[in-house]
Order: structure tokens, then sequence, then C-alpha cells
């Protein structure tokens, strides 16, 4: 039976290129100089143009006859992904991980939301390690970590009982963030890499002992440390990505991950920003992708009618969330919309239709021009009207939370 799902992307970074999608067989494989890692093979691909990936009129179709399952070997499985063209290459550029899967993978229509970039530095970094912490004879009692370019600067003083009396160590390496590459394991964005490594003592004294404190520090090193700069990195991105698209969104902000969105990474760049004491601290531009079977805004909390930001996500994103626009919409809404079953049924699909129309409109200057002069002043004076109406057939009744509807000005 043929394979068929249809992909849609909205964009709120600044832009994205062509794009490959792909559906194959992943596996691991272990063993040789680089331990186990997962290996792909492209059964199926198409190619869009950046124009039909962000195409909200005609989303991308793919399919395929035949199947993939059952797959070749019993410890292969079937994936699908979504990958920029241009950074293949370089093995970054990602938009979608699916996961892997012993069947065809789901027909439900796939969603990418391209998020705003994130931005983190030595502020996000600091406080991240914590020691002291001891492998057998070896202590490291500090350690800092750095942002260089796009890569982590990280440096380790400690101890260890072997060395003569008063001699320290200083362990210098390089932690270099790597785009998640695996299809099956979609939960992380990325992955550490520890290189260039060196070990240096304040006496001078400890250099026979080289290779046995290494060996010792990359238990602390990979056990604690590195999973703790992990997280921390993590819980930025994941923190910024969710907070920054629900705002675009105008939607609430998950406290976590929503249950079958993945984060893929597409790039990084090293930049700068300014600090509270106006200086500027170099910090790494993050640009990553939010992907699900079933939809990603579908997984966002809706906002609460009548409270939280209550805002409306066409007209916020046209004038602004305290606008009296957003004020007497609001009201009409609730006032008159809510108070009938056929009103409910239009907050529903418009709660459901508005969000990727909300963020196109929001992206340019001439676009919320266009849509508060031919859209939301007409819609607002109309629900002035209505709501004047409404008064007047229930004089002396006030409307309910207490909202007054105030005339907005054009």
């Amino acid at each position: 039976m043929p394979y068929s799902t249809t992909i849609s992307a909205l964009d709120l970074s600044a832009g994205v290129g062509d794009v490959r999608v792909t559906a194959g067989y992943a596996w691991v494989e272990v063993g040789g100089a680089h331990g186990a890692i997962e290996k792909k093979q492209d059964e199926v691909t198409l190619d869009v143009t950046s124009i039909q990936f962000l195409s909200q009129a005609k989303p991308v179709s793919f399919s395929y006859t035949g199947n993939l399952a059952p797959q070749p070997r019993s410890d292969w499985f079937i994936a699908l992904w979504i990958q920029e063209i241009a950074r293949i290459p370089q093995d970054w550029g990602w938009l979608f991980r699916s996961g892997a899967f012993t069947t065809e993978p789901p027909s439900a229509p796939i969603e990418v939301i391209l998020a705003p970039e994130q931005l983190f530095g030595d502020t996000e970094l600091a406080g991240a390690i914590s020691t002291p912490m001891t492998s057998g004879s070896t202590t490291v009692t500090s350690a800092t970590a750095t942002v260089s370019g796009i890569d982590i600067a990280f440096s380790a003083s400690g101890t260890d009982t072997n060395l003569p009396s008063g001699d320290t160590f200083t362990f210098m390496a390089t932690l270099t963030l790597i785009p998640n590459a695996q299809v099956m394991d979609e939960q992380s964005p990325f992955e550490i890499k520890l290189t260039n490594e060196s070990l240096s003592f304040t006496a001078g004294t400890g250099h026979g002992f080289e290779t046995a404190i290494l060996n010792a520090l990359r238990g602390p090193i990979y056990g604690r440390i590195a999973p703790q700069l992990h997280n921390t990195i993590e819980g930025t991105l994941n923190a910024g990505v969710l907070s920054s698209t629900a705002t675009r969104l105008n939607r609430g902000v998950p406290a976590t991950m929503p249950a079958g969105v993945v984060l893929s990474i597409r790039s990084l760049r090293p930049t700068a920003r300014a600090t509270t004491a106006g200086a500027t601290e170099p910090v790494i531009g993050v640009l990553g992708a939010l992907g699900a079977f079933g939809g990603v805004v579908n997984k966002f909390p809706a906002l609460q009618a009548g409270g939280g930001d209550g805002r409306c996500f066409v007209v916020a994103a046209a004038t602004a969330p305290s606008s009296p626009e957003v004020r007497v919409l609001q009201a009409w809404r609730d006032e008159r919309l809510r108070r009938s079953r056929m009103g409910e049924r239009v907050i529903v699909a418009y709660e459901r239709v508005s969000p990727r129309l909300a963020a196109w409109v929001a992206r340019k200057p001439w676009r919320r021009a266009v849509a508060r002069g031919l859209l939301v002043a007409p819609a607002a004076r109309l629900a002035v009207r209505l709501l004047q109406r409404g008064a007047q057939r229930s004089a002396g009744s006030r409307p309910r939370n207490g909202r007054k509807c105030e005339k907005p000005t054009s």
C-alpha cells in the first residue's frame, strides 16, 4: 500500500533554503575508531524549493509506492527526515527527525516551525558546572566554560594524590556542539564532542602522570561535566524556542517540550549581544526547528479566553496586544460569540487557522498596515456597534468579566 503524507512549514526565522525530504533506513553500527554510530540509507527523496516548502496554500505532498517495511535486516529501522539541501554536506540543516519505526512512518501531516534564533553565552553557562568532583585519585577542584566562536572553551584545575605535594594540574579542551544528525535519537537536538585536550602542571613535575590523569579526568568530564553543560544548554534552547515560538504564534508557553514535538538544530553561528552594563559579550546563535506528526501549533496551549494574555492572533500581530482594537474584539468575543453554540464554533475555527496567518502578518510592516486597515479596523468598528446594540437591549447590565468596550481609533 503506498505511503503518503503532507508537509507544511511556518517560518518564524530569517528564511530557509531548498529542502530535501527523505524516507529510508537507519541502524547503529558498532565498532571502528568512532565507536557506535548511526548509519542511514536513503530510499526515497523529494527536493522542494523554499517557496514550495513554505507555501500555506499547497502543502508539500510526499509519497512513495510499495513499502519500506519489512526492513532488510531486523536491526534496521524505518525513518523519515527533512534537511536543508545546502547544509547536507556539513550534516547540518536539520528540520525534522522522525525517530525509528518498524512499520511505515505515520501518515499524519507533518508540521515544521522554523523557530526564531536563540542566543546563549557565558551568562547561561555560569554555574552550570558543580565542583569539586573526584574520580579515583584525581579531584577536579574548579572548572570554567566560556563561549569561543561556536565552541566552548573548557578548563579545569585539580589535584591528584600521585602528584608530588603542592603540584596541581590544569586541563584544557574544546567542547564542540554538534547538531544531532541521528534520526533515530530525536530526543536531544545536539551532541557535545571533546577535542584539543591538553594538560599542564604548576610545578612541571607531573609529566609522567599525564596519561593516567587524562584517563582519570575523562570519567568526571564525560560522566558529569559534559552532561551538566549539555543539560544547561539544552534547557536554555528548549525554553527559548518554546517561549519565542509561543509569542509569535500567540499561544501559551508549554512547561516542557510537548510530547511528539522534536527540536532539531539547523545551524550555529558566532555573534554578540549587549550586556546590561552596556558592553558586548560573545554568544552562539542557534537556529532550530520544531517538527511533529499531526502538527506543532496545536500542541501549544491556547491562551485562556478572558484571562492570561487574552490576545487575538491576527489583531495582535497587526497592531499590539494592548491596542484598543484588541480590547474591543476580545470583549465582542467574550460578550457575544461565547454566548452561542455557533459563536463557539467560530472561535474554535479562528484559533485553529489564525496562528499561521498572524505569524505571516507580523513578519512585515506593510502586511501589518494592510491587515489593520482592511481587516482589523473595520472588524473593530463593527464589534463596537454590535456591543452597543447589545448594551441597549440589556440596559443596566455590564459586560462579563467587567470589561469596558472602547471605540478603537484607526
